[in-house]
């Protein structure tokens, strides 16, 4: 059995399908079926139901998916520790950035600036990305959400952007229930949409959606234009300076959502992941 087959074997499990298997692994999809072939009858069972071109993994998959998902999680915290005791290579940080992204981008620059020898490695794309391979995860959630687990970065109002001359600009504060007929513009991806939506359903409405976007820029520039209305974080999208644009504070339901760090607990953490995450969490103290 071989390291190669087992890393395979984790990529498959993950897509539970071949082909995006292989385009992943840049290998042909022949190549990679026989290599799992190979390891099932070396292991003298199944990993996974096939039932034509579909495949799924079966209990015995499940059961050695979990044990070599943790097994070559140890062996890579190994190898970055061995690294770090004996190495004087520039050192990597891999970082889940699932909240915040601009003002996580923000610190990042400034981090950099102190120790430019340290590559901070980043992605918005949670699947894209297998349990062990980042090392620091930011997310967000709704206050009664949060992960017990995880450190609080942030804790940010979600406030309700006009355009400003909207006939709702002059107003300071509002009931999320008196917009129920407004065009809202909205972000089409990731918790932040999940969060507000929520907030809708608590004010008794369904929010009318006319406009989405994966950009926090492209909804700021919709707004501008007179396109609708939408829900944004006071804090972390850094559009507090923006004057093209009014705020209004939303006074029920309580809308307020936690930017969190998640810390893998059965990872080694180098000493320049503690140091970035130590730089993260005092950079933020301010904001709370």
């Amino acid at each position: 059995m071989e390291l190669l087959q087992l890393k395979y074997f984790l990529t498959v499990a993950r897509t539970e399908h071949m082909t995006n298997a292989a385009k992943e692994l840049h290998i042909v999809q022949p190549a990679l079926s026989k290599t799992i072939s190979l390891l099932e009858k070396e292991l003298g069972f199944n990993l996974f139901d096939r039932r034509g071109k579909y495949i799924n993994l079966n209990e015995n998959g499940k059961f050695f998916f979990s044990r070599v998902n943790e097994s070559l999680s140890i062996l890579d915290d190994s190898i970055k520790e061995l690294k770090d005791k004996n190495c004087k290579i520039q050192k990597e940080i891999k970082v889940l950035v699932l909240s915040g992204s601009k003002l996580i981008t923000d610190i990042i620059i400034e981090f950099k600036k102190i120790h430019p020898e340290i590559i901070l490695n980043t992605t918005q794309n949670l699947y894209n990305t297998s349990s062990y391979t980042h090392d620091l995860c930011i997310y967000s959630s709704e206050e009664f959400q949060t992960d017990k687990d995880s450190i609080l970065l942030l804790k940010e109002n979600i406030l309700l952007g006009v355009p400003i001359d909207h006939p709702l600009s002059s107003k300071k504060s509002i009931k999320l229930s008196e917009v129920h007929n407004e065009k809202f513009i909205t972000l089409n991806h990731g918790n932040f949409k999940k969060i507000t939506d929520s907030f809708c359903k608590s004010a008794g409405f369904t929010p009318n959606i006319t406009f989405e976007s994966n950009n926090s820029y492209v909804v700021r520039n919709l707004i501008q234009a007179g396109q609708g209305i939408s829900f944004i974080p006071e804090k972390s999208w850094c559009f507090d300076k923006d004057n093209s644009i009014k705020m209004i504070k939303i006074t029920s339901p309580k809308c307020v959502r936690n930017i969190n760090l998640s810390i893998p607990n059965d990872r080694y953490l180098s000493k320049e992941v503690i140091l970035f995450k130590d730089f993260l969490i005092n950079s933020l103290k301010n904001l709370n």
